[in-house]
Protein backbone atom coordinates (compact mmCIF):
# COMPACT_ATOMS: atom_id res chain seq x y z
CA UNK A 1 0.00 0.00 0.00
CA UNK A 2 2.66 2.25 0.79
CA UNK A 3 4.83 1.96 -2.57
CA UNK A 4 1.61 2.38 -4.10
CA UNK A 5 1.35 5.66 -2.37
CA UNK A 6 4.47 6.37 -3.53
CA UNK A 7 3.68 5.79 -7.46
CA UNK A 8 0.59 7.71 -7.40
CA UNK A 9 2.65 10.67 -5.58
CA UNK A 10 5.05 10.35 -8.38
CA UNK A 11 2.71 9.76 -10.97
CA UNK A 12 0.13 12.55 -11.07
CA UNK A 13 2.72 15.58 -11.33
CA UNK A 14 4.26 13.65 -14.11
CA UNK A 15 0.58 13.08 -15.14
CA UNK A 16 -0.18 16.52 -14.98
CA UNK A 17 2.56 18.37 -16.57
CA UNK A 18 2.25 16.00 -19.64
CA UNK A 19 -1.17 16.60 -20.19
CA UNK A 20 -0.97 20.12 -19.77
CA UNK A 21 2.40 20.32 -22.10
CA UNK A 22 0.84 17.45 -24.80
CA UNK A 23 -2.05 20.39 -24.85
CA UNK A 24 0.14 22.87 -26.92
CA UNK A 25 0.23 20.48 -29.90
CA UNK A 26 -2.67 20.20 -31.57
CA UNK A 27 -1.42 17.50 -34.11
CA UNK A 28 0.50 14.37 -33.70
CA UNK A 29 4.02 15.99 -34.91
CA UNK A 30 6.93 13.19 -34.40
CA UNK A 31 8.43 13.62 -31.02
CA UNK A 32 5.57 15.57 -28.97
CA UNK A 33 4.52 12.76 -26.50
CA UNK A 34 8.24 11.72 -25.64
CA UNK A 35 8.75 15.69 -25.33
CA UNK A 36 5.33 15.93 -23.67
CA UNK A 37 6.73 13.14 -21.01
CA UNK A 38 10.32 14.30 -20.42
CA UNK A 39 9.38 18.41 -19.57
CA UNK A 40 5.88 17.37 -17.69
CA UNK A 41 7.84 15.15 -15.66
CA UNK A 42 10.24 18.43 -14.30
CA UNK A 43 7.51 20.60 -14.30
CA UNK A 44 4.73 18.87 -12.92
CA UNK A 45 7.21 18.20 -9.85
CA UNK A 46 8.76 21.77 -9.92
CA UNK A 47 4.55 23.29 -9.18
CA UNK A 48 4.12 20.34 -6.56
CA UNK A 49 7.49 22.14 -4.62
CA UNK A 50 5.32 25.20 -5.06
CA UNK A 51 2.32 23.53 -3.70
CA UNK A 52 4.16 22.49 -0.37
CA UNK A 53 6.04 25.60 0.31
CA UNK A 54 2.21 27.05 0.05
CA UNK A 55 0.93 24.00 2.45
CA UNK A 56 3.84 25.13 4.74
CA UNK A 57 3.08 28.74 4.68
CA UNK A 58 -0.48 29.00 5.36
CA UNK A 59 -0.25 26.86 8.56
CA UNK A 60 -0.65 23.22 7.82
CA UNK A 61 0.85 20.05 8.29
CA UNK A 62 2.71 18.40 5.20
CA UNK A 63 0.87 15.88 4.25
CA UNK A 64 -0.53 14.51 0.34
CA UNK A 65 -4.13 15.50 0.56
CA UNK A 66 -3.62 18.74 0.04
CA UNK A 67 -1.38 18.66 -2.76
CA UNK A 68 -2.41 15.61 -4.34
CA UNK A 69 -6.16 17.38 -4.54
CA UNK A 70 -4.69 20.69 -6.67
CA UNK A 71 -2.39 18.07 -8.75
CA UNK A 72 -5.65 16.12 -9.33
CA UNK A 73 -7.87 18.94 -10.86
CA UNK A 74 -4.90 20.36 -12.42
CA UNK A 75 -4.42 17.02 -14.56
CA UNK A 76 -8.37 16.76 -15.31
CA UNK A 77 -7.99 19.99 -16.75
CA UNK A 78 -4.65 19.16 -18.76
CA UNK A 79 -7.18 15.82 -19.65
CA UNK A 80 -9.75 18.11 -20.99
CA UNK A 81 -7.17 20.27 -22.87
CA UNK A 82 -5.62 17.99 -24.43
CA UNK A 83 -9.21 16.05 -25.89
CA UNK A 84 -10.22 19.64 -27.27
CA UNK A 85 -6.96 20.40 -28.55
CA UNK A 86 -6.74 17.01 -30.54
CA UNK A 87 -10.61 16.29 -31.64
CA UNK A 88 -10.30 18.55 -34.33
CA UNK A 89 -6.29 18.01 -34.83
CA UNK A 90 -5.75 18.92 -38.29
CA UNK A 91 -3.49 21.34 -40.70
CA UNK A 92 -0.33 23.13 -39.62
CA UNK A 93 1.65 20.11 -38.69
CA UNK A 94 2.71 16.93 -39.88
CA UNK A 95 1.69 14.22 -38.46
CA UNK A 96 4.40 11.79 -36.69
CA UNK A 97 5.65 9.09 -39.54
CA UNK A 98 4.93 5.63 -39.49
CA UNK A 99 7.00 2.63 -37.90
CA UNK A 100 6.67 0.61 -40.72
CA UNK A 101 7.43 3.34 -43.07
CA UNK A 102 11.28 3.20 -41.80
CA UNK A 103 13.74 0.40 -43.50
CA UNK A 104 14.03 -2.74 -41.40
CA UNK A 105 17.89 -2.22 -40.76
CA UNK A 106 16.61 0.98 -38.88
CA UNK A 107 14.15 -0.25 -37.24
CA UNK A 108 16.32 -3.15 -36.23
CA UNK A 109 18.87 -0.87 -35.06
CA UNK A 110 16.08 1.16 -32.79
CA UNK A 111 15.06 -1.75 -31.66
CA UNK A 112 18.65 -3.24 -30.16
CA UNK A 113 19.24 0.49 -28.55
CA UNK A 114 15.81 0.61 -27.19
CA UNK A 115 16.94 -2.50 -25.25
CA UNK A 116 20.82 -1.71 -24.62
CA UNK A 117 19.03 1.80 -22.76
CA UNK A 118 16.13 0.24 -21.08
CA UNK A 119 18.71 -2.51 -19.80
CA UNK A 120 21.18 0.27 -18.57
CA UNK A 121 17.99 2.11 -17.00
CA UNK A 122 16.91 -0.88 -15.01
CA UNK A 123 20.01 -1.49 -13.39
CA UNK A 124 20.10 2.61 -12.56
CA UNK A 125 17.07 1.51 -11.26
CA UNK A 126 18.20 -1.02 -9.67
CA UNK A 127 21.06 0.87 -7.75
CA UNK A 128 18.63 2.97 -6.40
CA UNK A 129 16.15 0.53 -5.08
CA UNK A 130 18.73 -1.60 -3.09
CA UNK A 131 21.24 0.99 -2.52
CA UNK A 132 21.56 3.02 1.02
CA UNK A 133 21.57 6.99 0.46
CA UNK A 134 25.61 6.76 -0.30
CA UNK A 135 27.06 10.46 -1.44
CA UNK A 136 28.25 12.96 1.12
CA UNK A 137 26.59 15.47 0.30
CA UNK A 138 23.42 13.76 0.16
CA UNK A 139 24.37 13.21 4.23
CA UNK A 140 25.86 16.68 4.78
CA UNK A 141 23.74 19.22 2.78
CA UNK A 142 20.28 17.74 0.65
CA UNK A 143 18.87 15.25 2.28
CA UNK A 144 19.17 16.52 5.89
CA UNK A 145 16.48 18.74 5.59
CA UNK A 146 13.77 16.66 3.93
CA UNK A 147 14.32 13.83 6.96
CA UNK A 148 13.56 16.61 9.57
CA UNK A 149 10.73 17.79 7.48
CA UNK A 150 9.78 14.65 7.11
CA UNK A 151 9.40 13.22 10.74
CA UNK A 152 8.29 16.56 11.82
CA UNK A 153 5.90 17.02 8.81
CA UNK A 154 6.86 21.04 8.86
CA UNK A 155 9.45 22.96 6.83
CA UNK A 156 11.00 23.40 10.26
CA UNK A 157 13.69 26.15 9.36
CA UNK A 158 17.43 25.64 9.40
CA UNK A 159 19.37 28.94 10.42
CA UNK A 160 23.07 30.04 10.25
CA UNK A 161 24.98 28.36 13.26
CA UNK A 162 25.53 31.87 15.51
CA UNK A 163 21.91 31.58 15.14
CA UNK A 164 21.18 28.08 15.89
CA UNK A 165 23.64 28.66 18.83
CA UNK A 166 21.59 31.34 20.26
CA UNK A 167 18.12 30.05 20.02
CA UNK A 168 16.88 28.52 23.21
CA UNK A 169 13.35 26.62 21.76
CA UNK A 170 15.00 24.05 19.95
CA UNK A 171 12.67 24.82 17.05
CA UNK A 172 15.11 25.26 14.38
CA UNK A 173 18.24 23.61 12.86
CA UNK A 174 21.52 24.37 10.80
CA UNK A 175 23.57 22.19 8.25
CA UNK A 176 26.90 24.75 6.71
CA UNK A 177 24.49 24.47 3.40
CA UNK A 178 21.85 26.50 5.32
CA UNK A 179 21.31 28.84 2.44
CA UNK A 180 20.72 26.55 -0.31
CA UNK A 181 17.38 26.48 -2.26
CA UNK A 182 14.27 24.19 -1.20
CA UNK A 183 13.35 22.77 -4.32
CA UNK A 184 15.90 19.93 -4.22
CA UNK A 185 15.14 18.73 -0.78
CA UNK A 186 11.62 19.01 -1.46
CA UNK A 187 11.51 16.27 -4.06
CA UNK A 188 13.10 13.75 -2.04
CA UNK A 189 10.56 14.90 0.67
CA UNK A 190 7.39 14.04 -0.99
CA UNK A 191 7.73 10.60 -1.57
CA UNK A 192 8.44 10.10 2.23
CA UNK A 193 5.17 11.54 2.51
CA UNK A 194 3.16 9.03 0.34
CA UNK A 195 5.40 6.31 2.31
CA UNK A 196 4.69 7.49 5.65
CA UNK A 197 7.54 7.92 7.09
CA UNK A 198 11.31 8.54 5.78
CA UNK A 199 12.74 5.45 3.75
CA UNK A 200 15.82 6.40 1.27
CA UNK A 201 15.00 4.61 -1.23
CA UNK A 202 11.43 6.58 -1.42
CA UNK A 203 13.68 9.90 -1.25
CA UNK A 204 15.88 9.13 -3.96
CA UNK A 205 13.14 7.68 -6.59
CA UNK A 206 12.53 11.11 -8.11
CA UNK A 207 16.12 11.55 -9.29
CA UNK A 208 15.46 8.19 -11.68
CA UNK A 209 12.54 9.85 -12.71
CA UNK A 210 14.71 12.64 -13.75
CA UNK A 211 16.94 10.68 -16.00
CA UNK A 212 13.84 9.57 -17.54
CA UNK A 213 12.61 12.95 -18.38
CA UNK A 214 16.15 13.67 -19.36
CA UNK A 215 16.05 10.90 -22.05
CA UNK A 216 11.92 11.56 -23.24
CA UNK A 217 12.69 15.36 -23.27
CA UNK A 218 15.93 15.48 -25.75
CA UNK A 219 14.20 12.62 -27.74
CA UNK A 220 11.10 14.61 -28.13
CA UNK A 221 12.98 17.56 -29.20
CA UNK A 222 15.52 16.07 -31.58
CA UNK A 223 12.28 14.70 -33.57
CA UNK A 224 11.02 17.66 -33.59
CA UNK A 225 14.05 19.12 -34.48
CA UNK A 226 13.70 17.23 -38.25
CA UNK A 227 15.84 13.76 -36.77
CA UNK A 228 14.86 10.45 -37.87
CA UNK A 229 13.49 8.43 -35.34
CA UNK A 230 17.26 6.25 -35.03
CA UNK A 231 18.92 9.48 -35.17
CA UNK A 232 17.36 10.48 -32.35
CA UNK A 233 17.72 7.52 -30.44
CA UNK A 234 21.49 7.50 -30.79
CA UNK A 235 21.92 11.20 -29.28
CA UNK A 236 19.89 9.97 -26.61
CA UNK A 237 21.74 6.95 -26.04
CA UNK A 238 24.57 9.08 -26.40
CA UNK A 239 23.35 11.44 -23.86
CA UNK A 240 22.23 8.65 -21.36
CA UNK A 241 25.22 6.63 -21.16
CA UNK A 242 27.66 8.98 -19.88
CA UNK A 243 29.23 7.88 -16.96
CA UNK A 244 28.91 11.01 -15.15
CA UNK A 245 25.37 11.32 -15.72
CA UNK A 246 24.77 7.46 -14.85
CA UNK A 247 26.85 7.75 -11.51
CA UNK A 248 24.64 10.77 -10.38
CA UNK A 249 21.17 8.63 -10.97
CA UNK A 250 22.86 5.47 -9.62
CA UNK A 251 24.11 7.64 -6.51
CA UNK A 252 20.96 9.68 -6.01
CA UNK A 253 21.24 12.70 -3.26
CA UNK A 254 22.97 15.08 -4.87
CA UNK A 255 21.55 18.44 -6.75
CA UNK A 256 23.71 18.48 -9.94
CA UNK A 257 21.42 15.93 -11.91
CA UNK A 258 18.48 18.37 -11.30
CA UNK A 259 20.11 21.18 -12.21
CA UNK A 260 21.41 19.60 -15.53
CA UNK A 261 17.58 18.55 -16.58
CA UNK A 262 16.02 21.66 -15.79
CA UNK A 263 18.60 24.16 -16.78
CA UNK A 264 19.00 22.06 -20.06
CA UNK A 265 15.89 20.97 -20.90
CA UNK A 266 15.52 25.04 -20.92
CA UNK A 267 18.12 25.68 -23.48
CA UNK A 268 17.08 23.11 -25.25
CA UNK A 269 13.77 24.64 -26.04
CA UNK A 270 15.40 28.03 -26.31
CA UNK A 271 17.33 26.49 -29.38
CA UNK A 272 13.87 25.39 -30.58
CA UNK A 273 12.61 28.72 -29.86
CA UNK A 274 15.42 30.61 -31.91
CA UNK A 275 15.37 28.48 -35.12
CA UNK A 276 11.54 29.74 -35.53
CA UNK A 277 10.15 31.17 -32.56
CA UNK A 278 7.52 28.74 -31.70
CA UNK A 279 5.54 30.34 -28.55
CA UNK A 280 5.07 26.65 -27.36
CA UNK A 281 9.04 26.18 -27.23
CA UNK A 282 9.65 29.95 -25.50
CA UNK A 283 6.91 28.51 -22.98
CA UNK A 284 8.55 26.23 -21.95
CA UNK A 285 12.23 27.55 -21.65
CA UNK A 286 10.65 30.60 -19.54
CA UNK A 287 9.88 28.62 -16.58
CA UNK A 288 12.66 26.21 -16.41
CA UNK A 289 15.23 28.85 -17.13
CA UNK A 290 13.68 30.70 -13.79
CA UNK A 291 13.47 27.97 -11.56
CA UNK A 292 17.40 26.97 -12.54
CA UNK A 293 17.74 29.01 -9.10
CA UNK A 294 15.28 27.09 -7.13
CA UNK A 295 17.52 24.04 -7.79
CA UNK A 296 21.21 25.70 -6.59
CA UNK A 297 22.79 28.61 -6.08
CA UNK A 298 24.51 28.83 -9.18
CA UNK A 299 21.43 28.33 -11.06
CA UNK A 300 21.54 31.89 -10.72
CA UNK A 301 24.54 31.97 -12.80
CA UNK A 302 23.10 29.84 -15.43
CA UNK A 303 20.32 31.96 -15.78
CA UNK A 304 22.39 34.44 -16.75
CA UNK A 305 23.62 32.77 -19.59
CA UNK A 306 20.34 33.53 -21.84
CA UNK A 307 20.92 36.93 -21.46
CA UNK A 308 23.69 37.13 -24.19
CA UNK A 309 21.96 35.66 -26.68
CA UNK A 310 18.61 37.00 -25.44
CA UNK A 311 19.95 40.60 -26.68
CA UNK A 312 21.32 39.33 -30.02
CA UNK A 313 18.04 38.31 -30.69
CA UNK A 314 16.59 41.89 -29.98
CA UNK A 315 19.53 43.95 -31.17
CA UNK A 316 21.54 43.84 -34.04
CA UNK A 317 23.63 45.81 -36.35
CA UNK A 318 24.28 49.43 -35.11
CA UNK A 319 22.24 48.68 -31.65
CA UNK A 320 23.77 45.70 -30.89
CA UNK A 321 27.93 47.15 -31.53
CA UNK A 322 26.76 50.40 -29.85
CA UNK A 323 25.75 48.23 -26.43
CA UNK A 324 28.90 46.07 -27.03
CA UNK A 325 31.23 49.18 -27.00
CA UNK A 326 29.59 50.22 -23.83
CA UNK A 327 30.30 46.90 -22.34
CA UNK A 328 33.74 47.31 -23.42
CA UNK A 329 33.90 50.80 -21.88
CA UNK A 330 32.49 50.07 -18.67
CA UNK A 331 35.12 47.15 -18.51
CA UNK A 332 38.14 49.41 -18.46
CA UNK A 333 35.96 51.83 -16.15
CA UNK A 334 35.82 49.04 -13.95
CA UNK A 335 39.43 48.19 -14.14
CA UNK A 336 40.61 51.55 -13.90
CA UNK A 337 39.04 52.25 -10.38
CA UNK A 338 40.09 48.90 -8.93
CA UNK A 339 36.29 47.19 -9.41
CA UNK A 340 33.31 47.99 -7.39
CA UNK A 341 31.82 46.92 -4.03
CA UNK A 342 28.08 47.10 -2.92
CA UNK A 343 25.69 46.02 -0.65
CA UNK A 344 22.38 44.40 -1.62
CA UNK A 345 19.63 44.96 1.57
CA UNK A 346 18.35 41.65 2.82
CA UNK A 347 20.96 39.60 1.06
CA UNK A 348 24.71 40.88 1.74
CA UNK A 349 27.91 42.53 0.07
CA UNK A 350 28.65 42.34 -3.49
CA UNK A 351 32.30 42.42 -4.50
CA UNK A 352 33.96 42.91 -8.18
CA UNK A 353 37.49 43.70 -8.19
CA UNK A 354 40.54 42.64 -10.53
CA UNK A 355 41.77 40.49 -7.63
CA UNK A 356 37.95 39.24 -6.17
CA UNK A 357 34.60 38.28 -6.64
CA UNK A 358 32.08 37.94 -3.87
CA UNK A 359 28.57 37.68 -4.24
CA UNK A 360 25.84 36.54 -1.39
CA UNK A 361 25.68 32.51 -1.23
CA UNK A 362 27.91 32.46 -3.77
CA UNK A 363 30.92 32.89 -1.96
CA UNK A 364 34.41 34.08 -2.33
CA UNK A 365 36.72 33.18 -5.15
CA UNK A 366 40.13 34.93 -5.57
CA UNK A 367 40.30 35.92 -9.29
CA UNK A 368 43.75 35.65 -10.92
CA UNK A 369 45.02 33.03 -14.22
CA UNK A 370 45.48 29.59 -13.18
CA UNK A 371 46.96 27.73 -16.34
CA UNK A 372 46.83 24.44 -15.19
CA UNK A 373 44.79 22.64 -18.30
CA UNK A 374 46.47 19.09 -17.44
CA UNK A 375 43.36 17.90 -15.33
CA UNK A 376 40.99 19.44 -17.54
CA UNK A 377 42.37 18.21 -20.56
CA UNK A 378 42.63 14.81 -18.65
CA UNK A 379 39.09 14.72 -17.10
CA UNK A 380 37.61 15.20 -20.91
CA UNK A 381 39.93 13.24 -23.16
CA UNK A 382 41.81 10.61 -21.52
CA UNK A 383 39.51 9.29 -18.89
CA UNK A 384 35.98 7.43 -19.02
CA UNK A 385 34.08 10.23 -17.45
CA UNK A 386 32.68 11.52 -20.84
CA UNK A 387 33.38 8.74 -23.30
CA UNK A 388 34.11 10.56 -26.50
CA UNK A 389 31.62 13.33 -26.00
CA UNK A 390 34.40 16.01 -26.37
CA UNK A 391 36.10 15.04 -29.13
CA UNK A 392 32.04 14.83 -30.99
CA UNK A 393 32.01 18.36 -29.62
CA UNK A 394 35.21 19.02 -31.65
CA UNK A 395 34.33 17.88 -34.74
CA UNK A 396 30.99 19.51 -34.06
CA UNK A 397 32.23 23.11 -33.48
CA UNK A 398 34.81 22.59 -36.58
CA UNK A 399 31.58 21.45 -38.66
CA UNK A 400 28.86 24.33 -37.23
CA UNK A 401 31.57 27.19 -38.89
CA UNK A 402 29.85 27.36 -42.55
CA UNK A 403 26.36 27.12 -40.51
CA UNK A 404 27.10 30.24 -38.27
CA UNK A 405 28.00 32.83 -40.94
CA UNK A 406 24.86 31.26 -43.44
CA UNK A 407 22.22 31.70 -40.91
CA UNK A 408 21.69 34.03 -37.63
CA UNK A 409 19.73 32.14 -35.15
CA UNK A 410 22.67 29.13 -35.46
CA UNK A 411 25.22 32.13 -34.82
CA UNK A 412 22.95 33.11 -31.62
CA UNK A 413 22.97 29.60 -30.38
CA UNK A 414 26.41 29.36 -31.01
CA UNK A 415 26.53 32.76 -28.73
CA UNK A 416 24.80 30.32 -26.00
CA UNK A 417 27.20 27.81 -26.03
CA UNK A 418 30.25 30.01 -26.12
CA UNK A 419 29.11 31.85 -23.27
CA UNK A 420 28.55 28.57 -21.39
CA UNK A 421 32.12 27.75 -22.02
CA UNK A 422 33.16 31.44 -21.22
CA UNK A 423 31.79 31.03 -17.76
CA UNK A 424 32.83 27.25 -17.27
CA UNK A 425 36.75 28.73 -18.44
CA UNK A 426 36.21 32.15 -16.07
CA UNK A 427 35.73 29.32 -13.14
CA UNK A 428 37.95 26.90 -13.62
CA UNK A 429 40.96 29.00 -15.10
CA UNK A 430 40.51 32.52 -13.35
CA UNK A 431 39.07 31.23 -9.85
CA UNK A 432 39.77 29.36 -6.84
CA UNK A 433 37.79 26.51 -8.40
CA UNK A 434 40.89 25.60 -10.41
CA UNK A 435 41.78 22.85 -7.52
CA UNK A 436 38.06 21.66 -8.06
CA UNK A 437 39.79 20.55 -11.58
CA UNK A 438 43.30 19.49 -9.95
CA UNK A 439 41.43 17.05 -7.55
CA UNK A 440 38.97 15.87 -10.09
CA UNK A 441 36.25 16.38 -8.34
CA UNK A 442 33.29 19.21 -9.13
CA UNK A 443 35.11 20.11 -12.58
CA UNK A 444 32.99 16.58 -13.81
CA UNK A 445 29.82 17.72 -11.56
CA UNK A 446 29.72 21.71 -12.69
CA UNK A 447 30.41 20.39 -16.59
CA UNK A 448 27.04 18.10 -16.03
CA UNK A 449 25.10 20.91 -15.90
CA UNK A 450 25.36 22.39 -19.58
CA UNK A 451 26.47 18.90 -21.43
CA UNK A 452 22.60 17.72 -21.87
CA UNK A 453 22.22 21.54 -23.75
CA UNK A 454 25.96 21.23 -25.67
CA UNK A 455 24.36 17.59 -27.30
CA UNK A 456 21.73 18.99 -28.34
CA UNK A 457 23.34 21.62 -30.00
CA UNK A 458 25.44 18.73 -31.00
CA UNK A 459 22.41 17.37 -32.96
CA UNK A 460 21.57 21.21 -34.45
CA UNK A 461 25.28 20.99 -35.96
CA UNK A 462 24.55 17.43 -37.88
CA UNK A 463 21.18 17.10 -38.57
CA UNK A 464 19.22 19.33 -40.94
CA UNK A 465 16.09 21.17 -39.66
CA UNK A 466 12.49 20.20 -40.65
CA UNK A 467 10.92 23.00 -42.85
CA UNK A 468 9.00 25.32 -40.43
CA UNK A 469 4.96 24.67 -40.26
CA UNK A 470 2.82 27.04 -38.80
CA UNK A 471 3.48 26.82 -35.26
CA UNK A 472 1.86 30.37 -33.48
CA UNK A 473 5.20 31.89 -34.52
CA UNK A 474 6.62 35.13 -32.32
CA UNK A 475 8.39 37.87 -33.85
CA UNK A 476 11.32 36.11 -32.87
CA UNK A 477 11.19 33.62 -35.39
CA UNK A 478 10.78 35.89 -38.56
CA UNK A 479 13.69 38.18 -37.08
CA UNK A 480 16.24 35.47 -36.96
CA UNK A 481 15.14 34.43 -39.83
CA UNK A 482 16.91 36.97 -41.94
Amino acid sequence: MAWGLVGLALGLPWLMGALWVRGGWRGAAAGVWPLALGYGYVLGLLVLTLLLRAQAAMGFPLNLIGPMLMLALAALAGGWWVWRRTRYAGGGEPAASGWREQPVWQRVLFALLLAWLGWRLAGLAQEIWWRPLYPWDAWTTWTVRPRVWSELRTLAPFVDPQSWLADTTGSVYTIEAWTYPYAVPLLALWPTLAFGAWNETAANLPWFGAALALGFGFYGQARLWGASALTALVFTWLLLSLPVLDTHVALAGYADLWMAVVFSLAAIAFFQWLRDGDRRQGLLALPLALACPLVKLEGTVWLVMFVPALLMVRLRGRPLWTLAGLGVVLGLGWWSVGGVAFSLPGLGEFRLTPELFQAPYLGQFRLGYRGTWEPVLKNFFALANWHLLWYLALAAAVTAVPGIRAERWRRVMAVFVASCLLLLFVLFFLTDAQRWAEQYTSINRVFLHFVPALLFWIVTVFVSPAPAVDRGRSTAGEHLSV
